[in-house]
């Protein structure tokens, strides 16, 4: 029944809400969030998700406790998860907690219709303790990036029949 969902803390799905697909190694985790929800808040809840099905490591590496350890990253390719991700990199003036006009209404930079997301969209995540003077080199490149452990399924027609 409805209302025995709400009491076990499940969401009812709803048109104003969005799926989206967080993938680590091969784990998948389908969480259904606002649009306008900040990465923060989807954070927290990717790490409760985690939690409730007992996952504390994820191909040999630890799950966190603090949301602030967990990145991001979006397909470089939405619709070719393969060819690989790049970090999801906040506009700068999400620091200040702004808010921009898209579509004739104000949105938190920081959140998924923000970033230019969609429903349904793939990001990956990954672990990594954040390091105070942190940063790319000059170009950009991130030669000291550990890449992100996404294994995508293939699914390939059975010979002989």
């Amino acid at each position: 029944m409805v209302s025995e969902r709400y009491e076990a803390g499940i969401s009812e799905p709803n048109s104003l809400k969005w799926t989206l697909r967080f993938k680590n190694h091969n784990i998948t985790i389908l969480l259904l969030v606002s649009p306008v929800q900040s990465f923060d808040s989807i954070k927290e809840e990717l790490l409760r998700a985690l939690k409730v099905r007992n996952i504390t490591h994820i191909n040999g590496q630890p799950v966190p406790q603090d949301p602030a350890e967990i990145e991001f990253g979006i397909p470089i390719d939405r619709n070719n998860l393969e060819k690989g991700w790049e970090i999801m990199k906040p506009p700068a003036r999400e620091r200040s907690g702004e808010k921009q006009t898209l579509r004739g209404r104000k949105t938190i930079i920081a959140s998924p219709e923000g970033s230019g997301l969609k429903d349904s969209h793939a990001i990956a995540f990954r672990f990594h303790k954040p390091v105070e003077g942190e940063d790319d080199d000059e170009l950009g490149i991130g030669f000291d990036d550990p890449g992100w452990d996404v294994l995508i399924s293939k699914y390939d027609a059975e010979d002989g029949e």
